[in-house]
């Protein structure tokens, strides 16, 4: 028995035609699908001065090139149908002035099982104005003055150095932590130290405690109001770094030893035992008032002449006699070597 022809139904594509499963054919389909949706422009804007971005309302760090920066603005701008498998996207980027981009975007995959791609145009406009971060600073914004200062003494040039490179150090560290106003406005040389006018007053807690930490002394914070903005009050923060009277290189006498400063961590001052070499962690309060003999910058190159296990023959730096001086147990000697020495008293002691 035959079949009924009349139950097999052919369906045409109603825009070409052609014989189709149902409606559109697939290639008709495929023409009128949108494969790649695309803005007509795209604007940036970027800091003249630092080059941050500015991205759904929030200023944030650019450390890639500008190409790569309106490449990634462009890729995230367009949409790819939900349907095209293997998706190939392909974005070139020419310049057509000072500010202004254009993008040729182009997209080749599969759909409906036909090979597809599609392509658009994109228009990039850069838009270059202050970040937050740069109108602050030159408008010389600033809530905090960390005050680096001695106790009879005025800090040294070292000491100055040590606490300006740790400050830049914070600040570039903080302020890539997202802290927009941790920067260092200015430092400025005073009479007995230095004062460091930051950006935020967190940042200068930390300055502040960090130089505390590395070189010793005690910290003194006061504020005063200088305005008001959205209701709250505004203070400006004062914080007193007072620097102890020891100095790193320093030689004291302290529970019957000869010891070298060498540096305070936190409210201890670390010494160095000069004739075995120990380290001895003695609070600050105490080793403030220990007496200072002499300094490490004060010491002068002897060679030495003979050497037994508790005593060495030296060369008086000055008069070039031969002198005895103890002998330090953690130094390796031999005649003929050269060694700082310094002179306490009426003797001499061996620097490591």
């Amino acid at each position: 028995m035959r079949p009924d022809d009349s139950s097999v139904r052919t369906s045409i594509c109603p825009r070409c035609g052609l014989p189709s499963a149902e409606g559109l054919c697939p290639k008709c389909l495929l023409a009128s699908t949108t494969l790649l949706s695309c803005p007509r422009k795209v604007e940036m804007v970027i800091c003249a001065t630092c080059g941050c971005q500015l991205v759904q309302g929030r200023w944030q760090i650019v450390e890639i090139p500008l190409e790569e920066l309106i490449f990634r603005a462009v890729r995230g701008s367009v949409g790819v149908h939900v349907d095209l498998m293997d998706a190939q996207i392909d974005v070139s980027i020419s310049q057509r002035g000072s500010t202004r981009y254009l993008a040729r975007v182009s997209v080749e995959g599969r759909i409906l099982g036909l090979e597809a791609s599609g392509e658009c145009e994109i228009e990039v406009r850069l838009r270059r104005e202050a970040c937050d971060r740069c109108s602050k600073m030159a408008g010389k914004y600033f809530e905090a003055v960390v005050q680096l200062r001695g106790s009879d003494r005025s800090p040294t040039q070292e000491e100055i150095s040590t606490a300006e490179n740790a400050a830049h150090q914070l600040a570039q560290s903080e302020y890539r932590r997202g802290d927009r106003l941790a920067f260092i406005q200015e430092i400025k040389p005073t009479r007995g130290g230095v004062d460091m006018v930051v950006g935020s007053s967190q940042l200068g807690r930390q300055i502040a405690s960090l130089l505390h930490e590395t070189l010793g002394g005690n910290l003194r914070e006061s504020s005063k109001l200088v305005g008001m903005k959205d209701g709250r009050d505004i203070y400006r923060i004062t914080i007193l770094v007072r620097l102890p009277r020891l100095r790193q290189g320093d030689i004291i006498s302290i529970r019957g030893r000869l010891m070298e400063m060498k540096r305070y961590d936190r409210h201890r001052a670390i010494l160095e035992d000069l004739l075995d070499g120990g380290r001895h962690y003695i609070p600050a309060e105490e080793a403030d008032v220990a007496r200072v003999l002499a300094v490490r910058q004060s010491a002068k190159r002897s060679v030495i002449v003979a050497a037994d296990e508790s005593a060495v023959e030296i060369l008086d730096p000055e008069s070039f006699q031969a002198v005895i001086a103890p002998r330090p147990k953690h130094i390796h000697l031999k005649p003929g070597d050269e060694v700082d020495v310094i002179r306490i008293g009426d003797g001499f002691v061996l620097l490591g």
